[in-house]
């Protein structure tokens, strides 16, 4: 709407408004200019929203250890059915992780640590490209380690990995393709390519998938 096409190119100037702070202790004072809280592709809210969301992943939720990402992107055939269904994102999402986080276990166990070791993993899904076409693909930051606990003392260690080959890679890459592609079979679903046409939203998407 016009309203919120003038709040969005107003976001961060002061001459459209501000809170004026000041500290009593010191006597500090701060402008702070008012944001216009948008969700779309307002440069400063977005901004703030991923500094927000990177600290807190760094001071609250992830340990001290290596991290290391993994991005899982879809067939075009599949893109439109998994930005739809979020039910079925989420369980591809999971068959990935699965195959990943057996991918660590196997390295702790190889390195004689022993078995049953797990390790974590943050995703984000992201819903576009570079080219602002539709296409759903997972962000997922993953400890480069997996956790063991030692039944002898109890104690929880972390054990490092050594980064995945190009060969790791691609075995990982087919086996979550040929996992998620039999999990959606027995879903009893089927690409959208042909789309309701009464569906005016699913029928943009798909032009958004195809460009």
């Amino acid at each position: 709407t016009a309203r919120t096409t003038l709040r969005y190119l107003g976001c961060g100037e002061p001459s459209s408004g501000f809170a004026w702070l000041r500290c009593e202790t010191c006597d500090h004072h701060r402008l702070v200019p008012f944001s216009c809280k948008g969700r779309g592709f307002c440069p400063s809210c977005c901004g703030r929203r991923m500094a927000a969301f990177a600290a807190r992943m760094v001071d609250q939720i992830l340990p001290a250890v290596p991290v290391r990402q993994w991005v899982l992107t879809l067939p075009w055939d599949l893109r439109l059915l998994l930005a739809w269904r979020h039910d079925l994102a989420r369980g591809v999402l999971r068959i990935a992780f699965r195959v990943i986080q057996r991918f660590y276990r196997d390295q702790v166990a190889a390195a004689g640590s022993g078995p049953g070791a797990r390790t974590g993993s943050v995703t984000v899904l992201q819903r576009f490209g570079s080219d602002l076409r539709l296409n759903p693909h997972f962000h997922m930051l993953v400890l480069d380690g997996a956790f063991l606990r030692d039944d002898a003392t109890g104690a929880v260690r972390f054990h490092k990995t050594l980064a995945p080959t190009t060969s790791d890679v691609e075995r990982i890459a087919e086996e979550i393709a040929d996992r998620a592609i039999t999990w959606l079979r027995r879903q009893g679903v089927d690409d959208l390519a042909e789309p309701d046409p009464d569906d005016l939203q699913l029928t943009l998407q798909a032009a958004s998938v195809a460009g």
